[in-house]
Parts: C-alpha cells; sequence; structure tokens
C-alpha cells in the first residue's frame, strides 16, 4: 500500500511541475523579421512547448494508474496465496488431530 501512496504522490509532483512549466510562461508574442512572419509555422515554439508539458503531466497519470494497478494486482495474488495457504494448514492440523 505504500507504494501506492508513493506512486500517486510522485505523479502528483511531476505533474505539478509540468503544469507550472505550462502555466508560467509569459504570454509575450515574440516579434519576428518581416521576410519569417510570411513564412509562419502552424505550430510555434510555445505550442511546442505547451505540448510537451501537457504530455509530460498525461505520462505520468498514465504510467501512475498503470504501475498502481501492477502493484493492486501482486497484493490481491499474495492475499489469494495466503488465504490458500492458510486454509491448507488449517484442514491439514485439523486431520493430524482427528485421525
Amino acid at each position: 500500500m505504500k507504494a501506492i501512496v508513493r506512486n500517486v504522490l510522485l505523479a502528483c509532483f511531476i505533474s505539478t511541475f509540468a503544469l507550472f512549466g505550462l502555466l508560467g510562461r509569459k504570454k509575450e508574442p515574440v516579434l519576428a523579421p518581416a521576410h519569417y512572419q510570411a513564412a509562419q509555422p502552424l505550430i510555434t515554439e510555445v505550442q511546442k512547448e505547451n505540448l510537451t508539458c501537457l504530455g509530460v503531466a498525461l505520462l505520468t497519470w498514465v504510467l501512475c494508474i498503470w504501475r498502481c494497478a501492477v502493484l493492486n494486482k501482486r497484493m490481491s495474488d499474495e492475499r489469494e496465496y495466503q488465504r490458500r495457504f492458510n486454509d491448507y494448514m488449517r484442514e491439514s492440523a485439523f486431520n493430524r488431530h482427528l485421525y
């Protein structure tokens, strides 16, 4: 359970910095030379940086959810194994005492 909490806290930490990078950018337009303005690309550098920050935040949460699912499955398998082992030991102790 501690590992799941650590994963969620780490995802919060990383995505917070990614979103601060997205929101902390100044919105001042950069003046380009006249010959460059005509051939301006569709996606500017600011938009690329914004998409990168959003991608990092999204990827962080996707990996966190995936890792938590893996850990949860491992814990449920361990609980099932422990339950079966306890049932087996209980039955074998009963049979030893009975016979």
